[in-house]
């Protein structure tokens, strides 16, 4: 009883802390409830207070997906900003501070899908702050988005950004205003084949290309400008690889300086891309320039890591910062015997440990990269050997973060460094069995993260990992049910994927047509990267087809602007449910866990049952033939002490004889000395002529006499004293006590 207390009163606590945790978030729900029935002045104030209130939290959780109270808070945001009455600023606001939360970002930018809300309040006659910190905003969450059609606010974005990344940069604000322009663009055309359409009819694209080679060659932007050059012709041929690179490198130096996260995520996605593709990572490798840019990263990096551990206000920007260049580094590690990053592995590693206590998933990440680049050879070189030994015992500690956080990347490491034999003894110490074992359920408890894993060992190009994902089915961790699932999702992400790699080369073709007249201030190489690849009769035929859909477009945009908003009212709708059956699951889930404790307990308790039987009836026949062994001793003992009293009556018999023998014959010399010593005494008083001598010698003989009468009268008590006591004992044995 007393433990049910202590389990009821924690989730009585956790109820009122989750409360009071999303009370902010509840009560704008509320407000914008009350804003979209009256529209009246309290209740804009009220949506205003709260959402000042929620932008300032310290705690970025209240942000994370998955919560029905979050989904409900985001959904009623949506809605408040896209009335024209709505407190749009102060919804800025709290889109800034909650897209600093990964999986909050995610959901912005796929789920709840701001993008078009954001677009429309982007114009010119805004201020240069609300329009940096606007772009701030759609920067982060357009990063990764999904446009798989002509969405209504598209063209009149691609406008604005154009213009501000084509107007002049002179002045500091304009200069920021068009660098995040132009990072919006990108995320916004970067595998979106409807935003490259939208951006071809909105700028000449002769002219834009021109200005983004200039930006690329004079060092603005430089990613940025290479991820929306390749976007626009469609691939990168292998000539243009090194160009590329060494625009990229060239911005890390200064994107660490300032703690640019946005521009070192960009560079680690643009070097990821360009390694994943087979006929590119051999000209990544053969780059001849690696060495002065990984040095200076490498320092930049350090410096970064201490910023980190610094002020709060620095903390946010440099930590993103370290992470990101964490990946960066990860991708070049994994490109195997790249000889110039072979040359800094050590420094690289040193950097590795010292930003585990910062972020340990993404330092495990390199950490792992770094010891598989020796797996063929099967032996850490010397010089890597002492460094290893000393950062192991930080490193192969079990993370104690949130479940699923880095609890995959440790046992990467952990696996990476069981295949050299230098490193596998210092596993075994450091690593238990327990710990290991434990890090391995937190990770498989989260099935979405696991899900998406195999889906995507499902649909790769590796055939052995792909046999591996097959493989457990069999395992008791991956029920058929959920494998099932998998599957499924698996062969969604395939279909989907070829889908839009058959979408992608038939667009590349028309996105090469509207930049193929791109001339003067280009080079012959760049030149021939933007060549013509179709026909003029396509090109007539593709001018055609767009002008019929531009006149579509203008005469359903409403449709299609409504279409938008019922698609986002949906997925808002959808998320809701998905928000609800999570919690159920999660309810769900724990009672199972429950039931398989409680059942486990019982079986426990069964088994401790029969062992307590089964002792028992041991104990019972123990107690059994002890109790047989006791009576038969009793027996004997009976026997033996009835024998000893019947000698000892014989003998008391015998000794009172004697004794009574003594006693008569004491008497009679008693009576016969009275006699004598009457006589004595006649005599004494007949004859006075007696002397003292004589008389001395009777008196003596009386004394004599009276102590014998003593002794044999206490000899006489003793026995009497030894038959009352035998008698006792007789009476004993004849009425035994009995006891268990």
């Amino acid at each position: 009883m007393e433990v049910d207390g202590i389990e009821n009163w924690n989730s009585n606590t956790s109820n009122a802390a989750d409360a009071a945790k999303f009370a902010n978030l509840k009560a704008f729900v509320n407000a914008a409830r009350e804003f979209e029935a009256t529209h009246s002045e309290n209740a804009i104030n009220l949506m205003t207070r709260y959402l000042g209130l929620i932008a300032s939290s310290c705690d970025l959780s209240i942000f994370s997906p998955g919560r029905s109270e979050v989904c409900a808070f985001f959904s009623s945001l949506w809605r408040v900003m896209s009335d024209g009455r709505g407190p749009h600023w102060a919804g800025v606001a709290v889109l800034a501070r909650a897209s600093i939360e990964p999986s909050a970002r995610h959901a912005l930018t796929h789920t709840y899908k701001f993008m078009p809300i954001l677009a429309r309040l982007l114009c010119n006659v805004i201020s240069n702050d609300k329009k940096i910190k606007l772009l701030s905003v759609m920067q982060d969450i357009s990063y990764g988005i999904k446009i798989s059609w002509q969405e209504s606010y598209l063209s009149g974005l691609m406008k604005q950004l154009t213009d501000w990344i084509l107007q002049p940069m002179t002045e500091p604000q304009h200069r920021t205003i068009g660098h995040k322009s132009l990072t919006v663009l990108v995320n916004v055309c970067y595998s979106n084949l409807p935003a490259i359409y939208a951006l071809m009819r909105t700028v000449d694209t002769k002219e834009f290309v021109v200005h983004l080679i200039n930006l690329k060659e004079g060092g603005y932007g430089g990613v940025e400008v290479c991820r929306l050059l390749l976007s626009l012709s469609g691939a990168a041929r292998p000539h243009d690889v090194h160009g590329y690179l060494a625009c990229t490198l060239r911005t890390l130096h200064p994107a660490l300086g300032d703690r640019d996260a946005t521009q070192l995520l960009h560079a680690y996605t643009f070097i990821n891309d360009l390694c994943s593709d087979p006929n590119l990572r051999n000209h990544v490798c053969t780059y001849p320039n690696f060495n002065g840019p990984i040095q200076e990263a490498i320092k930049d990096a350090e410096g970064v890591c201490a910023a980190a551990e610094g002020a709060a206000e620095e903390a946010e920007g440099a930590l993103a910062s370290l992470q990101y260049i964490l990946k960066f580094f990860t991708v070049l590690v994994g490109l195997g015997k790249l000889l110039t990053l072979l040359n800094y592995v050590y420094n690289i590693l040193m950097l590795c440990l010292q930003a585990s206590r910062l972020s340990l998933p993404h330092a495990l990440e390199l950490f792992a990269a770094i010891i598989a680049q020796y797996k063929d050879e099967g032996r850490l070189p010397a010089g890597l050997l002492g460094v290893v030994a000393e950062g192991l015992p930080a490193l192969l500690v079990p993370p104690a973060l949130e479940p699923g956080k880095c609890g995959l990347q440790w046992l990467v490491v952990v696996c990476a460094l069981c295949e050299s034999s230098e490193t596998q003894q210092c596993v075994l110490k450091e690593v238990t069995p327990d710990s290991f074992e434990d890090t391995l359920y937190s990770v498989l408890q989260h099935t979405a993260q696991v899900r998406r894993l195999l889906c995507a060992g499902l649909s790769s190009g590796n055939a052995q990992r792909r046999k591996q994902v097959l493989q457990l089915v069999k395992h008791h961790y991956f029920p058929v049910d959920q494998m099932n699932q998998v599957f499924g999702e698996g062969a969604a992400n395939i279909s989907y994927m070829s889908e839009g790699v058959s979408c992608l080369s038939e667009g590349v073709s028309l996105v090469s047509g509207g930049v193929a007249h791109v001339s003067g201030g280009v080079s012959r190489e760049e030149g021939e990267a933007w060549a013509m690849r179709l026909a003029p009769a396509q090109e007539h035929a593709i001018d055609a087809l767009v002008d019929k859909l531009n006149d579509a477009l203008r005469n359903d945009k409403c449709a299609v602007q409504g279409a938008t908003e019922q698609m986002a009212s949906l997925q808002h709708a959808l998320a809701l449910l998905q928000a609800t059956n999570s919690s159920q699951q999660d309810v769900l889930y724990t009672t199972q866990m429950h039931n398989e404790k409680h059942k486990k307990n019982i079986e426990e308790l069964h088994k401790q049952l029969e062992d307590a039987e089964s002792s028992l009836r041991g104990f019972r026949g123990k107690l059994a033939a002890e109790r047989l062994d006791k009576e038969h001793a009793k027996e004997i003992i009976k026997k033996e002490c009835k024998a000893e009293i019947a000698n000892m009556e014989t003998e008391m018999r015998r000794r009172e004889k004697e004794a009574e023998d003594r006693l008569q014959q004491a008497d009679a010399e008693y009576k016969t000395l009275q006699k004598k010593l009457e006589q004595q005494v006649t005599l004494l008083a007949l004859s006075a002529h007696l002397d003292n001598t004589t008389i001395k010698q009777l008196e003596k003989t009386v004394v004599e006499r009276e102590a014998r009468l003593c002794q044999v009268t206490a000899q006489l008590e003793e026995m009497r004293r030894v038959q009352d006591m035998v008698a006792k004992l007789m009476a004993k044995t004849a009425h035994p006590q009995h006891t268990n």
